[in-house]
Parts: C-alpha cells; sequence; structure tokens
C-alpha cells in the first residue's frame, strides 16, 4: 500500500505542473493507479478508510488534480458494493465537498450528491436506528426503535406494486423455512392504498416462526424515507438490540448471513484462572453487595450496552463461575441479586444450547439454593433436635426453628469434624452469654442419620451444601441474615 501511495504522490506532484493540460490519456494512467489503492485499502475498517482518503486528497495540492481524485473517490464509494461504504463518501462530501474545498464538476452532481447523503446519514452502519412512529392497519400508532430492544428487528420497506419486492418475499419465504430466529420483522408499506396494502400483506409474509408486524405511514407523517434512504423499494436493514443499525440495503442472502452470524453458537469456557484475578482485583477480599452489583453493571454497560452481546456472555459467565463458589453473606446474597438480572432475565441472551447448560442450568441451580430461607421470609416449620443455648446454659432437647424464644436467635447446622464448624459454635457460646441473644446447634451428620425425613425436609428449606450454614432470626421466626460467619462479631 505504501507502493501504491508513494507512486501516487509522485503522479500528484508530476501533475501539478501540467493540470492544465490533464488530458483523458493522463487521467486514465492517475484512475488506475487510484483503483489499485482502493483495492488494497479496501479491508482496512471505515474509520481507517476515511483517513487514507483524507490523507490522499490532501496531498493534492493542484485544485484539478485534487478536483479529479476527490470525485473519483466519491464515486468509487458511491457505487462500492461492500455495505458500509457509502459511510465514506457521505464523509469525503462533507469534508471535501460541501464546503467549497473541492468543487463538483457541475451543479446537478453536486444537488444529485446532496440527496444522496440527506437521504443516507442517518442510517448508516453503526448509528442509532432513527425513530419512527408508524401505524397499524387500524390506525394504532407503533413507536420503533425509541428505546432498545431484547430482540434484532428487520425493518422491511416495501410496495405492492414493486416487482422486485414481490419476488423478495419469495425468498424470504423460503429463506425462513429453512431457519427461524428470534426476531422483530418490521414489514412497512411504503404506499398509501390500503385495501391493496391489506391483500398483499395476507398473501406474501408466510414466514414460518417469524412474527411480522405491518405498518404503514401514508402521510408520511414520520419521514421515514428520510430517515432510512427509501428512494426505492424493497429496502431492507437490521437493528441490533441497543438500536445500532448492523446491517443495510441487505437482500435476503445477506440478511441471511448477518443473522446466521449473529445467533452463531459460540462456545465459550467460563472460570478461568485469568477472570478470578480479574474479579479479585475489581472487588478485592471483602466487597460489600453493593460493590457486588456496581461490578455487574460496569460489565453490562461495557459489553451488552453497547452492542457486544459475546462479550457479555462471556463476562458475565465467568462472574457467575467467580461469585459461585465464594462464602459469606455479602457474597451470596450479591450472588442472588445478581442471577435474576442478568442471567435468568435476559433469556434472549443465553439462547444456545451451550449456554442453557453451562450457564443458566448452573444459575437455575444456584438460584434455587439460594431462594431457600431468604431474608424477611419466615424460617421453616420444623421441629429439630439440637443444643439449645440461652444465658450460657446449654440444653439438649427438640425445639421447633420458628418459634425460638430470644429477641435474636443465632441457628447453626454444623456437620462433626468441620474445624470453622468448631470455631464458629466457639464463637456462639461466648455471644450466647447475653440475654438477649439465643444459640440453637443442629448437628446435620446426626439428623442424617437419626432421622432421614427430617433432613430431606431440612434440605429443602435450607441452603445445607455448604457447612457451617449460619442464620439468625428475630422472635417471630422472620429470617434477619444468613449464610453469616461469627469471627469477626466479637
Amino acid at each position: 500500500m505504501k507502493r501504491i501511495l508513494l507512486i501516487l504522490l509522485s503522479c500528484f506532484a508530476c501533475l501539478g505542473a501540467q493540470a492544465q493540460q490533464l488530458d483523458s490519456l493522463t487521467k486514465a494512467g492517475l484512475s488506475d493507479k487510484l483503483d489499485e489503492y482502493f483495492d488494497a485499502i479496501k479491508a482496512l475498517d471505515v474509520d481507517a478508510q476515511k483517513e487514507e482518503v483524507d490523507f490522499l486528497i490532501g496531498t493534492a495540492t493542484d485544485s484539478l488534480v485534487r478536483q479529479f481524485v476527490a470525485v473519483k473517490v466519491y464515486d468509487h464509494y458511491l457505487g462500492s458494493p461492500v455495505m458500509g461504504a457509502e459511510a465514506v463518501a457521505i464523509h469525503v462530501l462533507d469534508k471535501w465537498f460541501f464546503d467549497g474545498s473541492v468543487k463538483m464538476y457541475d451543479d446537478v452532481d453536486l444537488l444529485h450528491a446532496r440527496i444522496f447523503a440527506d437521504f443516507n446519514r442517518q442510517s448508516l452502519i453503526g448509528e442509532k436506528a432513527p425513530e419512527l412512529s408508524l401505524l397499524t392497519y387500524d390506525d394504532e400508532p407503533v413507536s420503533l426503535y425509541s428505546a432498545p430492544s431484547e430482540k434484532y428487528s428487520v425493518l422491511y420497506f416495501y410496495d405492492t406494486g414493486c416487482a422486485k419486492c414481490k419476488l423478495e418475499n419469495i425468498r424470504l419465504t423460503e429463506a425462513f423455512k429453512e431457519k427461524s430466529y428470534p426476531i422483530e420483522f418490521y414489514a412497512v408499506y411504503a404506499g398509501d392504498n390500503k385495501d391493496q396494502w391489506k391483500e398483499y400483506q395476507d398473501n406474501k409474509f408466510n414466514f414460518e416462526g417469524i412474527s411480522v408486524t405491518h405498518l404503514w405511514d401514508p402521510e408520511i407523517d414520520s419521514d421515514f424515507q428520510r430517515k432510512y434512504g427509501v428512494l426505492q423499494t424493497p429496502r431492507m436493514l437490521l437493528v441490533a438490540p441497543d438500536g445500532k443499525i448492523i446491517g443495510r440495503g441487505l437482500d435476503t442472502d445477506a440478511l441471511m448471513q448477518l443473522l446466521d452470524a449473529a445467533f452463531a453458537e459460540v462456545k465459550l469456557e467460563y472460570g478461568t484462572n485469568e477472570s478470578s484475578e480479574l474479579f479479585d482485583k475489581l472487588l478485592g477480599p471483602a466487597p460489600t453487595r453493593r460493590e457486588i452489583a456496581d461490578v455487574a453493571r460496569m460489565l453490562q454497560e461495557l459489553t451488552l450496552d453497547k452492542g457486544d452481546r459475546l462479550m457479555y456472555r462471556q463476562l458475565i459467565g465467568d462472574y457467575l463461575y467467580y461469585l459461585a463458589p465464594k462464602t459469606g453473606e455479602e457474597f451470596k446474597e450479591g450472588l442472588y441479586e445478581f442471577i435474576p438480572r442478568y442471567i435468568l432475565g435476559r433469556e434472549d441472551i443465553w439462547s444456545s444450547e451451550d449456554d442453557r447448560m453451562k450457564v443458566v442450568g448452573f444459575a437455575e441451580i444456584m438460584n434455587d439454593l439460594l431462594s431457600k430461607a431468604a431474608p424477611r421470609t419466615t424460617i421453616a416449620d420444623l421441629k429439630v433436635d439440637g443444643i439449645y443455648i440461652r444465658n450460657g446454659k446449654e440444653k439438649q432437647c427438640r425445639k421447633n426453628l420458628r418459634k425460638l424464644r430470644g429477641l435474636v436467635n443465632i441457628v447453626i447446622f454444623h456437620t462433626e469434624g468441620c474445624h470453622i464448624c468448631e470455631a464458629e459454635i466457639a464463637q456462639a457460646r461466648e455471644l450466647a452469654e447475653t440475654p438477649k441473644l439465643n444459640v440453637f446447634l443442629v448437628n446435620v451428620d446426626k439428623t442424617i442419620s437419626e432421622n432421614p425425613s427430617l433432613s430431606t425436609r431440612l434440605f429443602d428449606s435450607f441452603d445445607l451444601s455448604s457447612l457451617p450454614f449460619i442464620l439468625m432470626t428475630d422472635r417471630k421466626g422472620h429470617i434477619m441474615a444468613r449464610y453469616m460467619t461469627l469471627q469477626n462479631n466479637r
């Protein structure tokens, strides 16, 4: 590419001295070099191509040479079959032609350029889809793209008398027989004959598995033609859930390619050492529930809110695997708030079979455990054998967990041979010396061996997947806290 650019620059220098003699042969030679240059930069992203052509045009110091180069650049991107190239064409118009830096060959060309830019700049790739206020057949108003959606959407403008539209409808019908996607399909009639519209939509939109919303704007109050470049039909665009346009000027083949890419099942691995190290740095050793929620919100803002669903899946899945094995009240309650909001409440994100197993299935298991004995609920009405500690005195007895007498009651489910359990029980004994707090110790191993039916009810009522499990209740049996540790409560 550098070699081609150097050749072009040398051409510009030579031509500058004889610009008045820029004949057809000279133009043809320069045009060939420019075509070679366009081919060399075509793999660059749109922004990089904008920078390249700006530098190229700016290097041509002679007015006639610059005019020839700028018009050639504009024409190239105007006629390019590559989706998104029109953004470069509009950029060249804005930067070089509309302010008078470079002149078009005539006023008619400039007028056509202004129309092109005016009818396309709002619907470029990467731009937020302009809001549309349209009507249903029954004249009910429908607002599109006023807020983010949970689904991809196809915006399809057509006319009943358009032969190409009829062909595209046939191709769409056949394509959706092969594949179905969880998308919204907005079919917008660009005409104003209600009877023709009704007959057409009844016969032409037989898409399997795709919900179609039929809309129109007979008075063109929404300015849909200008907003979406509907100078002719059919006109089809694809909009991501975040409201950004990711496809324009599509035919059925191009649409299906984009949908295939959007819904491709990418199998991700979760819970890597690298992700754990990242979250350790973000949260520290003892984060609060709020800090745990703040990290989750930040992950969404950096990924899904910017249209990156794949990275959202990766980071949120990693976060689930990071939080799940953590112990302690703040971690557990933070996880309990996290799962419904970012995983179970986003079925559109976790749609692949792999993610349903690795992420959704795991999240459902964790959520089921965490929903047991949740704060502000009433403890299970169970009579359990254990050691009751009141005013420093211990007694082996059977107690109804819901009817423990103290202002505050600490219930500890523990297992034998567990050093952490022993330390927590020792601390509980110290705390139970106050008359306002009672302690009830439940040996899970003993309960399982002596009363299997009761142990089943205990596991159904409490998350005993990891012991000790410590919770606090008030005198009415309301759970005040759970997943506690008593070690720092001296």
